[in-house]
């Protein structure tokens, strides 16, 4: 999608354009100049600039500039070097952080206000956008601004124009919404039904979807602005279920959506963040499926608001202990027995198979009792 595609879901022009680059890096990291379209970014175009940076050995050279741009300057400045710019000029405002780019080696975002050279106060926002042709050095930068005046601002009426154009917004907000996001993916990149990572990894990449949604909760305007790109909506019922269909995909298992939705929420309500998430889930009984059953259980009624103390199958002292032949590829702490009494002994004949559902039964049966 071409970020003007955006247009009456996201007005702002950060949150178009890192859309719009985050599609053409797509798994390469950052994506070469020749990817980008110029009809995609022709609506932004009078508000662009274009930076060279390809000869290390001299300042980054100006190579397009756009028409609004060129307009608030007193000269052309077109294939100069940026130290020719002129401070009170909005292009000054772009380039002034292009150093971020090069130490980051990701886009980022601006929103600020600086006296022109009519000494009138402007409001603006803008973004950097990294291009490389081996997906690691940097070889060009595309800047975009948009700006108004102190008093346009205070005067502009109610409805679109003041909307997209404000820059004292949660366009940072977006950004970074859009950049945790991104992290997340990039965790579950590979996570397939099969289960092919190690629990300890999705446990690690859970977490940070619980830190997501947290910084979500901390933002809500960008979060529903981020659910409206996406085309989802906020579930008040099962808040985390968009949030995982943000990070795992649309399509992804609903069985599983469903699962983590019920673990993540169960972990919440024991104050767990995403940097406790892993650890509790490793020493959690029934793990993933052991946190679904508890939240269940939480919402049958209020006696069981907080459920079971499972800590206390820890404690239980143990009525006999003997060695097995192998340990458990899988690392469950517990396990089914198939035993058989012969008088005052106990024959062991089997560990069973894991039959998740009956454990989990079993398990939440004596953590009550106790």
């Amino acid at each position: 999608m071409n970020p003007a595609e955006f247009e009456g879901r996201e007005q702002r022009i950060t949150f178009q354009l890192y859309n719009y680059w985050f599609g053409l890096a797509d798994d390469c990291g950052i994506p070469p100049l020749k990817a980008l379209s110029p009809g995609d970014i022709s609506p932004y175009k009078n508000n662009m600039v274009l930076m060279d940076l390809r000869d290390p050995d001299d300042e980054p050279t100006l190579q397009v500039i756009g028409q609004l741009l060129s307009d608030d300057l007193d000269q052309d400045l077109t294939l100069k070097g940026i130290s020719e710019i002129p401070r009170r000029s909005l292009l000054s405002r772009i380039t002034d952080h292009y150093m971020e780019v090069l130490a980051n080696k990701a886009p980022i975002s601006f929103d600020a206000e600086f006296k022109n050279k009519a000494r009138e106060k402007i409001l603006y926002r803008g973004i950097l956008l990294p291009f490389s042709d081996d997906g690691e050095n940097i070889n060009f930068i595309l800047g975009a601004i948009r700006w108004i005046s102190e008093e346009e601002a205070l005067t502009a009426k109610e409805g679109k124009d003041e909307e997209d154009i404000s820059p004292l917004d949660n366009d940072s907000d977006a950004l970074l919404l859009q950049e945790t996001l991104q992290a997340c993916r990039k965790l579950v990149h590979g996570q397939s039904p099969t289960d092919q990572r190690s629990r300890r990894s999705l446990y690690e990449t859970l977490g940070a979807v619980l830190d997501f949604y947290i910084l979500c909760a901390a933002h809500p305007s960008s979060y529903q602005q981020l659910l409206e790109a996406e085309g989802l909506k906020a579930q008040k019922r099962a808040p985390f279920t968009p949030i995982l269909k943000l990070c795992f995909g649309r399509d992804y298992d609903k069985t599983r959506i469903t699962e983590y939705a019920a673990a993540l929420s169960y972990a919440i309500k024991n104050d767990k963040n995403g940097a406790d998430l892993p650890d509790f889930l490793d020493q959690f009984p029934g793990g993933i499926k052991g946190c679904v059953l508890a939240e269940r259980n939480s919402r049958s009624g209020p006696e069981n608001a907080h459920g079971p103390d499972y800590s206390i199958l820890d404690k239980m002292d143990p009525v006999a202990r003997f060695n097995v032949d192998k340990e458990d590829d899988d690392q469950n702490k517990f396990c089914l027995l198939l035993g058989r009494r012969n008088g005052p002994q106990m024959d062991v004949l089997k560990i069973l198979d894991q039959d998740r559902t009956a454990l989990n039964k079993i398990l939440t049966k004596i953590a009550k009792e106790q």
